[in-house]
C-alpha cells in the first residue's frame, strides 16, 4: 500500500468514475468498460471498505460541451468530505478540458481527497503531485484537440478532391472510388427531372406540391429505417420538394460547407447547434461540373432567385416579383414605390357588382415616422392599361405562343403518362418477383407460402391500379383535332379575346406578365390626378405609362348628388338618427347599395363638411310638437292650421319634420285661431255630444 494512503482516507468511501465519450464506444468498446469497472477491485485492494461506482456519464463527451450528471455527483461528494479517493482509468476519463479538471483537483486538495489512476496515486495537496496532475489535464485536453485537428484536416483534404464521404441524395449512387453518378433506375431519374421541370413551369414550390397531389404522382425518398436505407415511393411533402430544389448536387456541382455550427454559452457551458445555413458566397468548397446533373448550374441559380423572391414582400426588396398568387390583382408583386423603393402591397374591397376590387398602396416609413402613405391608388384601371401594353408588345409573338402552348400541353400529358408507365413497369416487376418466390417455395411450408401469396396478391392489385390510372391519363388527354388546332391559332392571332376569356386563369395571366416584366416603378400626381408607371422589361428596355386617376372621393361607388344634397338640408333640421330613418323610408341607398346607418351619415357629413344639427334651444325654428306645446294646443290643431295655411311652415321632403319659424307663432291670424280653439267654439259638436250623453244618463 502507498504511504500516501492513510487511515483518514480509507475510513471514507472511494468513488470510481467511469465514462466513455460516445454511445458507439459504449456498445462496441466493451474491454474499456471492463477495465474501468475493475477499478472497484483495485480500490478494495488498497484498503477502502466502501466503494461507489459512478457511471451515469457513459456515452457523454468530456470536452465540456454537454452536461455530465455523473461528474456533478462526483464534485458534490468530494465537497461533502465523505470521499477519500477518486479512481479513474486515466486522466482523460475525468475530463477533457482544463476547467473541469482543475476544478476537481482544487476541490480534492481542499477536502484531502486522493486521485488514483493506472499510473499511480496522487495527493493534490502536495506540490509535486499537483504539478503532475496539472500536466496530465493539459496533455489530455491537448490530445483530444490534436486528434480532432488531424481528423478534420484529413477529412477536408478528401473533400477538396471532391470525394463523397456522406450519403448522396436521392437520384444518385456512390461509386467504388467514392465518386457520385446518376442512379441506373430510370423511374427515379424521371421523377427527379420531373420536379425541376414542373418548378420551371409553375415557378412555386407550393404549386409543384399541389400539382403532384392533384395528379396523385408519388416521388422517391429514403426510408427512415435504421441500417440500410431503401427507396420508398410516397406522396411528396413540401419539405421534400424544397430540399430537392435547394440541393446544388442536382446541378452537377460538389458543394461542402453549406451549413455551419454555432457555439453559444449557456449556463457557463459551450452549447453547439448545427444546421445553420450559410449564404452561397460563404460556402467553403464548390466544385462545378463535378458529375452529371439533372439541371445546369445557371438554371439552379435562377431557381434559387425565384425561391427567394417567393418568400414574401419583406424578402423582395431587391427582386420584387415573387410567386403569382390567386388574387385578381394582376400587378401584385410587380409594383415598386417610386418614392421609397418598397414593394407595394395590395388589399381588396368587395363589390356586389364587380366582386373583389384591388387597391395598391405603400406604407413607406409610416410605422417608424408616423407619416402618411407614399402612394395609394385603385388597381382595376392600372391593371387594364398595363395588360393592354403587354399584349401590344406580345402581338407579333401571338401565333408562336399558341404553338408553344400546344406543344406544352402535349409535353405535360406525355410527362404524366411516362411517369405512370415507369411505375407500371416497376409494379409488374415486383409482381413477377413475388410470383417467382411463391413458385420456389415448398407447398408444405404453408407459413412462408401464405405470406408470399399475400404479397403476390397485393402486387397484382397494385398493377391493376397502375393500369387503370394509365388508361385514365390517356383518355384525359386526347389528341388535338385539326379544328381545335385552327381555333387555338385563331386565338393566338387575337390575344385580347384570349386574355379576356373567362377560362383564362388569373395565375396564368400573372405568369405572362412576370415573363416579360421585371418590375414597375409607380408614383402618383395630384394635379392632374394620375398614376405614372415606368415599365422595366426583362430585355432591359424601359417604357413610361400614365393612367388617369379619379379625384379623392369620386369613384364608382360614390353617393349620388341628390342624396348628398338631401343629407345637407336634413342636417340643418334633424339629428343623424332621424336622417337615417327618413332616407331608408324614402328608399335611398348608399353608393355600394347598402341601407343607411348613423355611421354612414356621419361619414358623409364629415367628408362634405356639413355641420351637425344645432340643439333645440339654439334653432331658429320649432317642430310641430314644439309649436303645439308653445301654443298649448294639440299637434292636430297645429297640423290643421298648417293645412289651412294659417300657420306658415315648410317640409324639406316627405317624412321630414315640419319647420316653423318662431316669430310666425305670434302672427295675428295664428293668435286669433288659437283663441277660438281655447274658447271652445270650434268643438261645439263635441259639447253637444256630451249634452246628449248627459240627457241619456
Amino acid at each position: 500500500m502507498s504511504e500516501k494512503i492513510k487511515a483518514a482516507h480509507t475510513e471514507r468511501e472511494a468513488c470510481v468514475y467511469i465514462r466513455q465519450s460516445s454511445m458507439s464506444q459504449v456498445r462496441n468498446h466493451m474491454e474499456g468498460q471492463r477495465l474501468q469497472y475493475d477499478l472497484r477491485e483495485r480500490a478494495e485492494a488498497l484498503g477502502f471498505q466502501r466503494v461507489t461506482v459512478i457511471d451515469e456519464d457513459l456515452g457523454r463527451s468530456g470536452t465540456g460541451s454537454v452536461e455530465r450528471p455523473g461528474f456533478g455527483r462526483l464534485l458534490t461528494a468530494v465537497c461533502s468530505g465523505t470521499v477519500g479517493a477518486v479512481l479513474a482509468l486515466e486522466a482523460s476519463r475525468l475530463a477533457r478540458n482544463n476547467r473541469d479538471w482543475h476544478h476537481l483537483i482544487d476541490l480534492c486538495a481542499m477536502a484531502g481527497t486522493l486521485v488514483i489512476d493506472h499510473d499511480g496515486i496522487y495527493d493534490p495537496s502536495m506540490l509535486n503531485d499537483r504539478l503532475l496532475l496539472g500536466l496530465k489535464g493539459t496533455m489530455s485536453e491537448f490530445e483530444i484537440s490534436l486528434l480532432r485537428q488531424r481528423a478534420m484536416e484529413a477529412f477536408k483534404q478528401k473533400i477538396r478532391r471532391g470525394l463523397v464521404l456522406t450519403q448522396v441524395p436521392i437520384g444518385y449512387v456512390r461509386t467504388e472510388d467514392s465518386g457520385i453518378e446518376k442512379t441506373p433506375d430510370r423511374q427515379i431519374q424521371e421523377a427527379i427531372a420531373g420536379i425541376f421541370s414542373k418548378f420551371r413551369e409553375l415557378g412555386s414550390v407550393r404549386q409543384v406540391l399541389l400539382w403532384y397531389h392533384d395528379e396523385q404522382i408519388p416521388i422517391p425518398s429514403y426510408s427512415r429505417e435504421p441500417g440500410k436505407r431503401k427507396i420508398v415511393w410516397s406522396r411528396p411533402l413540401y419539405a421534400r420538394i424544397f430540399s430537392i430544389l435547394k440541393n446544388p448536387t442536382y446541378a452537377g456541382a460538389f458543394v461542402w460547407g453549406r451549413k455551419h455550427t454555432r457555439t453559444s454559452i449557456v449556463d457557463g457551458r459551450a452549447r453547439k447547434t448545427a444546421g445553420h445555413n450559410r449564404p452561397q458566397e460563404q460556402w467553403e468548397i464548390t466544385i462545378p461540373d463535378h458529375h452529371e446533373g439533372y439541371i445546369t448550374w445557371d438554371e439552379f441559380m435562377r431557381s434559387q432567385e425565384q425561391i427567394r423572391a417567393n418568400a414574401g414582400w419583406n424578402a423582395r426588396m431587391v427582386a420584387p416579383q415573387g410567386a403569382a398568387r390567386s388574387g385578381p390583382a394582376l400587378l401584385a408583386g410587380l409594383l415598386r414605390c417610386g418614392r421609397c423603393g418598397r414593394c407595394l402591397q395590395v388589399a381588396y374591397s368587395m363589390s356586389k357588382r364587380f366582386g373583389p376590387l384591388p387597391r395598391y398602396w405603400c406604407n413607406g416609413d409610416r410605422n417608424q415616422q408616423m407619416i402618411g402613405r407614399c402612394v395609394t391608388f385603385s388597381g382595376t384601371r392600372v391593371d387594364q392599361y398595363v395588360a393592354v401594353e403587354v399584349l401590344e408588345a406580345l402581338r407579333p409573338l401571338g401565333i408562336q405562343a399558341a404553338l408553344d402552348a400546344l406543344e406544352q400541353s402535349h409535353n405535360q400529358a406525355d410527362e404524366k403518362r411516362r411517369a405512370l408507365e415507369l411505375a407500371l413497369q416497376k409494379a409488374r416487376y415486383e409482381a413477377e418477383r413475388f410470383e417467382r418466390q411463391y413458385n420456389a417455395t415448398e407447398p408444405e411450408n404453408r407459413l412462408v407460402a401464405a405470406e408470399l401469396e399475400k404479397r403476390w396478391n397485393n402486387s397484382l392489385t397494385h398493377v391493376a391500379e397502375m393500369q387503370r390510372r394509365l388508361e385514365d391519363a390517356k383518355n384525359a388527354a386526347p389528341p388535338v383535332t385539326p379544328e381545335q388546332r385552327e381555333h387555338l391559332l385563331a386565338l393566338g392571332d387575337d390575344l385580347e379575346r384570349l386574355w379576356d376569356s373567362p377560362q383564362a386563369p388569373v395565375t396564368l395571366k400573372k405568369r405572362i406578365l412576370r415573363t416579360v416584366l421585371q418590375e414597375i416603378v409607380v408614383d402618383t400626381m395630384d394635379d392632374p390626378p394620375s398614376v405614372h408607371l415606368k415599365l422595366h422589361w426583362v430585355g432591359g428596355s424601359h417604357t413610361g405609362l400614365t393612367v388617369s386617376k379619379n379625384k379623392t372621393g369620386y369613384h364608382n361607388h360614390v353617393n349620388s348628388e341628390e342624396v348628398t344634397e338631401l343629407i345637407r338640408e336634413l342636417a340643418l333640421v334633424c339629428e343623424d338618427g332621424a336622417i337615417v330613418s327618413i332616407l331608408n323610408r324614402l328608399g335611398y341607398r348608399t353608393g355600394n347599395g347598402n341601407t343607411w346607418t348613423e355611421k354612414r351619415v356621419q361619414h358623409v357629413r364629415h367628408t362634405k363638411g356639413f355641420p351637425v344639427c344645432p340643439p333645440p334651444e339654439q334653432r331658429l325654428w320649432v317642430s310641430m310638437q314644439q309649436a303645439a306645446d308653445a301654443l298649448k294646443v294639440s299637434s292636430m290643431v297645429v297640423r290643421r292650421l298648417i293645412a289651412e295655411k294659417v300657420l306658415p311652415a315648410k317640409q324639406i321632403v316627405k317624412f321630414a319634420p315640419w319647420m316653423i319659424e318662431r316669430p310666425h307663432l305670434q302672427l295675428p291670424s295664428v293668435r286669433k285661431a288659437i283663441r277660438i280653439v281655447h274658447s271652445g267654439r270650434r268643438v261645439s259638436r263635441i259639447t253637444s255630444n256630451h249634452g246628449q250623453e248627459a240627457l241619456f244618463v
